[in-house]
C-alpha cells in the first residue's frame, strides 16, 4: 500500500497511523485502505525518536489532524523500562505534556487496543498507567469486542464505556491465496497425511502464547495418527531448544520454525484439522482473524471468549489445566458443520464494515469540533 501522507493536504485533516508495523502484519494497510475508500487520507509512520511527536504531527498536516495509535511499545517503553521512579515519572509527564497540547491546539487520538498489556512486559503497573494516560485524552477508543471493552475497564480500572469503538477484527481473505500444489506439496514436507489429524499452532512462538502447555497436552493423546504442526519464527533472544527436544522425543511433532511466507499461510491452513491458539493472556487475535479466513475449527481458552466469535459453533473452548480433554473432544465434533459455521462468520468480517464504523467516529469527533 501507498504510504498516502501526500495525498493530504496541509490544512485539512488527516488520519495518522502509528507505529508502522505493516512489515509483519497486514491489518493497518488494509484498515488504511478500506478508510481511504470512505474518503480518509491516511499516513502510516513510526514514532518519532524525541519527544513531541503528538503536536508535531499538526505542523506536518493540520492542527486538527487525527492521530490512530497502535502498539504501544516504542510511545511507552522509555517509560515502563525506566530505570527508576524518578524516571518513570519524567517520561510520563512528558507524554502527558505533549497530549496535553496536541489536544489544545485541536488534535484528536484515537487509541486500537489490540492487547491488554504488551507481551513479557517488565513492570505491569507503570505501563496501566501509562496506558490510562493514552485512554483519557482519547477522543476514541476501538476494541474488536463488546466483551473487550468490558475487560479493560477492570485493567485499567477507568470507565471507557462512552468512548469505546466496536469493530471486529476483519479476516484475510484477499492477502493469503490457496494454492493447492503448495499445500500438497507442504503436506509432503511435514510428514501429513490425509488419515492424519492435525492440530495446528501458528504464529511467533512466544511463552504467552501457551504453546508449552499445548505441547504438554498433545503429548497425552495416544492415538499414532494425530499430528502438532508448530510455524512460526521464533521471538527475537528466545530458546526454542525445549521445542526441538520434544519433537524429538514425540515423532508426531512436525515442526515448521522460522518466517512462514504468504503462500505458506494458506498451506499450513488447508493441511490442518484444527487451529489451537491456547493463549494464556488475551485480547484479541490475529490468529483467530486467520482461522475464521480459512474456515477452520478451533480448540481455544475460556479467556478467548473475549473475542466474542466464533463461539461454540466453531470452537471448542477448554477451561485452564484441561487443554488435553479439549483436544480430545474436537476430533469427535461435527468438523464440517465447524467449517461451514466459521467460513460464513470470516467472509462476514470486512474491512469495508470495520472501516465504516471507525470513520463514522472520526467523522463524529469532527462534526463535534
Amino acid at each position: 500500500m501507498k504510504d498516502s501522507a501526500a495525498a493530504a493536504d496541509a490544512n485539512e485533516a488527516a488520519v495518522v497511523f502509528m507505529p508502522d508495523m505493516r512489515k509483519s502484519n497486514p491489518y493497518q494497510a488494509r484498515l488504511a485502505e478500506a478508510l481511504m475508500k470512505q474518503g480518509i487520507a491516511v499516513a502510516i509512520k513510526n514514532y518519532p525518536p524525541l519527544f513531541g511527536l503528538f503536536f508535531r504531527q499538526q505542523n506536518i498536516y493540520s492542527s486538527a489532524v487525527i492521530i490512530h495509535l497502535h502498539w504501544l511499545d516504542g510511545l511507552i517503553g522509555r517509560a515502563v523500562y525506566a530505570h527508576s521512579g524518578l524516571r518513570f515519572k519524567t517520561w510520563h509527564a512528558l507524554v502527558a505534556i505533549d497530549l496535553y497540547i496536541f489536544r489544545l491546539r485541536g488534535g484528536r487520538l484515537f487509541w486500537t487496543v489490540h492487547n491488554l498489556i504488551s507481551h513479557e512486559c517488565p513492570n505491569p503497573s507503570r505501563e496501566k498507567k501509562m496506558r490510562r494516560l493514552i485512554a483519557s485524552y482519547a477522543e476514541g477508543i476501538h476494541f474488536h469486542s463488546h466483551s473487550a471493552v468490558l475487560r479493560a475497564e477492570q485493567a485499567y480500572s477507568i470507565r471507557l464505556q462512552r468512548k469505546a469503538i466496536v469493530a471486529a477484527h476483519a479476516s484475510y481473505h484477499d492477502d493469503y491465496p490457496r494454492d493447492e500444489s503448495r499445500s500438497e506439496s507442504l503436506a509432503v514436507e511435514a510428514g501429513i497425511k490425509p488419515n492424519n489429524f492435525t492440530f495446528l499452532f501458528f504464529g511467533n512462538l512466544r511463552r504467552y502464547k501457551g504453546l508449552e502447555d499445548l505441547v504438554a497436552a498433545f503429548s497425552q493423546l495416544s492415538g499414532s495418527h494425530y499430528r502438532l504442526l508448530v510455524a512460526g519464527a521464533p521471538f527475537p533472544g528466545s530458546s526454542v531448544d525445549w521445542l526441538k527436544d520434544a519433537s524429538g522425543k514425540d515423532p508426531r511433532i512436525r515442526l515448521r520454525i522460522g518466517y512462514v511466507c504468504d503462500l505458506d499461510v494458506a498451506a499450513l491452513f488447508t493441511v490442518s484439522d484444527v487451529l489451537v491458539a491456547p493463549y494464556i493472556a488475551t485480547l484479541s487475535s490475529g490468529v483467530v482473524s486467520l482461522g475464521l479466513t480459512f474456515g477452520i475449527p478451533m480448540v481455544l481458552p475460556e479467556a478467548a471468549r473475549i473475542y466474542d466469535l466464533p463461539g461454540e459453533a466453531g470452537a471448542e473452548y477448554f477451561a485452564p489445566g484441561q487443554l488435553p480433554e479439549a483436544l480430545a473432544r474436537v476430533e469427535k465434533r461435527d468438523l464440517s458443520l465447524m467449517q461451514a459455521c466459521n467460513a460464513k462468520l470470516g467472509q462476514s468480517l470486512t474491512w469495508k464494515s470495520m472501516a465504516e464504523t471507525i470513520a463514522m467516529a472520526y467523522q463524529r469527533g469532527r462534526s463535534e469540533h
